[in-house]
């Protein structure tokens, strides 16, 4: 397999979490038999067991006009004498407004399939977990999961769909792959496919795809001049806004651009000691533990480095919860141990304090006066470089801490560390706690977590330093 092509740890995540929901929804299905085998040997079982009155199939599978669909399940009506659909999806709604990435798509595309084959097809139902389920006791699937008839909008969504399944058909049928690259072209950074940079070859790496905040409008007229170098834009003739110019001119003439008075108007809200704070929390689609929801934060760690006055010794203290259990209590107690009054500095402070309001004070009430008094004390470093108080074009737009520390700090790196990123731990977590890591694993997954979080609130201190000596 090509490089390009090779999934993500994140990407793999979500297909194992969509697998356990899936594994999950089955039980709504008692007497449901998967079809195990695979190609034209699992079209044959289905169509055997169909003819069988089999009442519900999992994994039913179908082959018409080089089209292939697997079913999760299929289940035979009585009362109607058909075949009704259910689709399962890890998410926690519908999602009917993402248009040709919404979950109606998927099923109508196999509606579209099923009938070249001629099955006879009755409802089709959308089977998703239920956002107000919370856990209390054993898991009750019945309320876990939400089932949605969604057979009007898969009709009304097959002629859309089946010329763009004519057109991909003809596209693969190709002996040569088609010059000029995908549509993606047309979107942001954040929105491209996970090939964009194979089918775009001619894209530079950073380009005016990653423009913070361009307008749809802006970036296909810059895109249909065949504009894509940042080098190649002219802020005034294609009206940026003043942050958009501030992001090109920076890049374009390779020099920084700080305002020490605003740095200096932001940091003097401090006050010592200094709190630099991180935490990582892990959020399974099926809840673990009592007291959370589907997609809930389990808050499994933090660190803490402080700062008690302007001179003084660096401290670090950190917390990870090594157990197969809700480590919010210990969390909570663990955080009132540590913080004495101070500012709390964190990097993006909308995300904290959301997490902590939804995700520790809404379960701990007994606790709630504290968090309040912990949220009114953040202070959000990051949104010195949200402002443009400090602009380097090494920044390349982004304002996250690990585009910020290798600029500010290149001795401090994250490539360095097992863990790179937060996804990756929080998945490492859920390794390091589940019944099948062994000792040493564990212990070396803790001593990567570790190295990891400490980084993240070491860096905010990196940081804070920098600015204080500009």
């Amino acid at each position: 397999m090509k490089e390009e092509f090779v999934f993500s740890e994140f990407d793999l995540h979500l297909m194992e979490q969509g697998n356990e929901v899936e594994s999950y929804a089955r039980y709504l299905f008692p007497k449901g038999i998967e079809v195990s085998s695979v190609g034209e040997h699992a079209v044959e079982d289905t169509l055997r067991l169909m003819a069988e009155r089999t009442p519900v199939l999992f994994q039913a599978t179908f082959i018409a006009e080089d089209f292939i669909v697997r079913n999760d399940m299929l289940k035979w009506n009585p009362e109607t004498s058909l075949w009704d659909l259910y689709e399962v999806k890890g998410t926690n709604s519908l999602k009917l407004d993402q248009k040709e990435r919404d979950h109606v798509t998927d099923v109508a595309f196999q509606v579209s399939v099923m009938r070249r084959a001629h099955v006879p097809l009755g409802k089709c139902y959308l089977v998703h977990l239920n956002k107000e389920y919370i856990r209390a006791g054993e898991l009750d699937t019945e309320a876990l999961f939400t089932v949605d008839d969604v057979t009007d909008a898969v009709e009304g969504r097959i002629p859309e769909i089946e010329p763009k399944m004519a057109a991909a058909m003809e596209y693969l049928n190709r002996e040569s792959e088609p010059s000029g690259g995908c549509d993606c072209v047309y979107a942001t950074r954040r929105n491209h496919c996970s090939t964009f940079q194979y089918s775009n070859a001619h894209i530079p790496e950073y380009s005016v795809h990653d423009i913070s905040r361009i307008h749809k409008t802006k970036l296909e007229n810059l895109v249909e001049q065949k504009i894509y170098a940042i080098d190649d834009v002219d802020p005034e003739f294609h009206k940026l806004s003043e942050k958009q110019t501030s992001q090109v001119r920076a890049h374009q003439l390779q020099k920084s651009v700080i305002d020490t008075n605003a740095i200096k108007n932001e940091l003097s809200e401090l006050k010592f000691p200094l709190y630099f704070f991180d935490y990582e929390a892990y959020a399974p689609a099926i809840p673990a533990f009592n007291g959370y929801g589907p997609y809930k934060f389990i808050p499994f760690q933090f660190s803490i480095h402080i700062l008690r006055e302007p001179d003084g010794k660096l401290e670090h203290v950190e917390f990870l919860h090594t157990e197969f259990s809700d480590p919010s209590e210990a969390v909570a107690q663990k955080l009132q141990e540590v913080y004495s009054g101070g500012s709390v500095i964190v990097w993006h402070e909308t995300f904290e304090k959301t997490f902590i309001n939804e995700n520790i004070a809404k379960r701990l009430p007994h606790h709630a006066g504290f968090f309040k008094e912990f949220n009114s004390a953040m202070f959000d470093l990051e949104k010195i470089f949200l402002a443009q108080h400090y602009i380097h074009h090494g920044f390349r737009g982004r304002t996250s801490i690990k585009k910020v520390l290798p600029v500010i700090a290149p001795e401090f790196s994250y490539a360095d560390l097992n863990i790179h990123e937060g996804g990756q731990a929080s998945n490492e977590w859920w390794r390091m706690v589940g019944p099948t890591s062994l000792p040493e694993e564990r212990k070396e997954i803790a001593k990567n977590l570790k190295e990891y979080c400490g980084l993240d609130t070491e860096a905010m201190y990196v940081i804070w330093k920098h600015l204080m000596e500009l």
